[in-house]
């Protein structure tokens, strides 16, 4: 009897969602760019036209999924707005970058790549350290770019074994592999005026469904009755 309680326990476990605000206070720059934080640590905007830079989180995360908005505020240029994660290191991280226009190489659309070295070139997506895991581009009939002074929604879901990228609701890559877990950031290169704002994490955690405690606790109340008829 105790045994099979256990089991309807286990069995009547549902999904509960828990949103926390992520606070960018303590999150950390790279060279390159020039990230001003908002004072209340909801939001970050990148405002110069630089070499490839990042802003990162203090803490690492894997198996969540993060959200938040992402916007350029100017109309001047056409270049690389993204988001960072897995990353250990300069040489160890995943990478999702967009890109409004093309320009020198580099495609307008969507980029996901995973970086494990130095011999990287994030411009055009090429060297033996970077590898292309899924890419949409503007075609002819269809344009990929970000539009200017335009905020977007954006989820990424990062487990050990996927990576879902939503913008807007509409799912853009949704990618099967093994990843590790590493910290979380934005990304821009030699694109200005980004704002990056009210990130959340949010994690589902295990909980009885009411239906499940209402038989678990019957089930104690029959074997009590049992014992004592005993």
């Amino acid at each position: 009897m105790k045994k099979l309680l256990t089991l309807i326990a286990v069995l009547g476990l549902s999904s509960q969602v828990n949103a926390t605000p992520i606070d960018l206070t303590n999150w950390t720059e790279t060279p390159g760019g020039d990230w001003l934080l908002a004072v209340d640590g909801s939001s970050v905007l990148q405002a110069d036209n630089g070499e490839a830079t990042f802003f990162l989180s203090e803490d690492n995360y894997i198996n969540t999924e993060i959200s938040g908005t992402v916007g350029v505020e100017t109309s001047s240029d056409d270049d690389f707005i993204g988001f960072v994660f897995g990353y250990n290191n300069s040489n160890d991280y995943l990478l999702f970058d967009w890109k409004q226009g093309w320009h020198n190489s580099a495609e307008s659309g969507f980029t996901l790549s995973r970086i494990s070295g130095t011999n990287v070139d994030l411009w055009g997506h090429s060297g033996s350290d970077l590898t292309v895991l899924a890419s949409d581009y503007t075609t002819r009939d269809s344009f990929k770019g970000w539009l200017d002074n335009t905020s977007y929604n954006f989820t990424l879901g990062f487990s050990d074994s996927n990576i879902r990228i939503d913008i807007d609701g509409n799912t853009i890559f949704d990618v099967d592999g093994s990843f590790n877990e590493g910290k979380f950031g934005f990304y821009n290169y030699s694109q200005s005026y980004v704002r990056y704002s009210d990130f959340e994490e949010t994690v589902s955690e295990s909980v009885p469904e009411p239906s499940t405690l209402a038989i678990f606790a019957l089930g104690i109340m029959g074997l009590a009755s049992h014992r004592l008829r005993k």
